[in-house]
């Protein structure tokens, strides 16, 4: 049997997303326990769209060998804090630092500081929570620098990722081009076709849409610095779409500039235009931004 007293960041889920998330059972076991009325709360059975309340005791009969043991990756902070409350904090990632394991980066990563932060702050313990961790709510690739937003607690992700994925979460980018665009600014709506075996993704005439808008703020020995405001978030559409008019990324060898060292690319704003109609645990940063300051690319 395992046996699982509800938080706070446990709360307000179904008891079956709870389980498939704080246990390694398959979810063919997790459905039958509950067709078998295995599973319990404070005593009595329960289906699996019962919704979790803080203090619920919540028993499934299945083996201890379901259990989850939760790796917590021991690492230094090495990224600046830009702004930081009960609820969220920002850091401001720096360009080769990755934001999640992957095969080339198995630790050390962003999403492994934040963790190991908020335990050495007190503010998480990974042995209290079943089925929480404190997690990142945008991304960036490894070479991109800049504002990287994480979520302290569930309702935190759940509302910024929801304000995220509505749109109303604004990123603005900088980034310089070795050349200098025939448009000082437009608005581009355009597809793109990701190149999985390459990681290389390209503008053409069918794929996912993209959407989003630049201007160009300085012109500069033939270079171009743009402001670049995102209304989709797909892979390298930035890179690729430069790319595309003949206007590379300073650095970004990959994607066509003569010039290397790295892609000239920072997410150096975010504005949180959240509706009137928000008033959850995040409503206080309606209309405030954060902006990183004194960009040199």
């Amino acid at each position: 049997m395992l046996e699982y007293i509800i938080g706070r960041n446990s709360s307000q889920i179904r008891a079956d997303r709870f389980l498939l998330k704080a246990t390694t059972a398959p979810s063919s076991l997790i459905y039958k326990a509950f067709r078998k009325k295995d599973v319990k709360i404070n005593g009595k059975w329960i289906k699996e769209d019962y919704i979790l309340c803080e203090g619920d005791v919540l028993r499934i009969y299945i083996k201890e060998e379901f259990r989850k043991e939760k790796e917590t990756k021991d690492c230094e902070l090495t990224v600046p804090i830009i702004f930081e409350d009960e609820n969220i904090i920002i850091f401001n990632k720096p360009a080769e630092l990755p934001c999640q394991p992957d095969e080339k980066h198995k630790d050390g990563t962003l999403s492994d500081m934040l963790k190991s932060y908020l335990i050495k702050k007190g503010e998480y313990n990974p042995e209290s929570e079943s089925s929480f961790s404190p997690a990142l709510c945008n991304r960036l690739d490894t070479n991109t620098s800049g504002l990287i937003i994480g979520a302290k607690n569930a309702e935190a992700l759940r509302d910024m990722n929801e304000q995220i994925r509505e749109r109303n979460v604004h990123k603005y980018y900088l980034c310089r081009l070795e050349n200098i665009p025939a448009e000082k600014s437009a608005y581009v709506n355009a597809h793109i076709i990701k190149e999985e075996t390459q990681n290389k993704s390209y503008i053409g005439d069918s794929g996912k849409e993209i959407s989003m808008e630049y201007k160009v703020i300085e012109e500069k020995d033939g270079t171009a610095l743009c402001e670049v405001l995102l209304h989709t978030g797909r892979s390298h559409q930035i890179r690729a779409y430069f790319s595309s008019i003949g206007c590379p990324l300073l650095g970004d060898k990959k994607y066509g500039a003569k010039t290397s060292g790295g892609q000239a690319l920072c997410s150096y704003r975010i504005r949180f235009g959240f509706p009137d109609e928000y008033a959850g645990i995040l409503s206080y940063l309606k209309d405030s931004q954060i902006k990183l300051e004194g960009i040199d690319i």
